[in-house]
């Protein structure tokens, strides 16, 4: 039983934050759990250009969350990421991302030993 990273993509933060609560609801820990806007609905101000860089490099984000999912990014799309330490915890946590109408979810083994939340 590997560890797995299980992520929802969301139509709107709202949505995403109301499945991110449900999660911690259900037991989830905070530290294992991201709730991430992959595209903002306006232009990036300058000021956070370097914080936006940097997210291309979050552990959190296996290979190119922006490319994986490109197909369902248009505006305002919200990712959670769980960090599942099991196939059991994986498919809890797809089973409560699923109940919040996500635009998909997808679980993919985790890399590396250490948390990647």
């Amino acid at each position: 039983m590997a560890a797995r990273l299980v992520v929802g993509l969301f139509a709107s933060s709202g949505i995403a934050l109301d499945a991110y609560h449900r999660l911690r609801t259900e037991g989830f820990p905070g530290n294992r759990l991201a709730h991430r806007v992959l595209k903002e609905t306006g232009p990036v101000p300058p000021t956070v250009r370097a914080e936006l860089e940097a997210l291309e490099v979050d552990p959190m984000v296996w290979g190119d969350v922006r490319h994986s999912f490109a197909r369902f990014v248009h505006n305002g799309e919200t990712a959670v990421v769980v960090e599942a330490a099991d196939d059991a915890e994986a498919e809890a946590a797809s089973e409560i991302l699923g109940l919040y109408a996500p635009l998909a979810v997808d679980a993919v083994p985790l890399q590396g030993t250490g948390p990647a939340v």
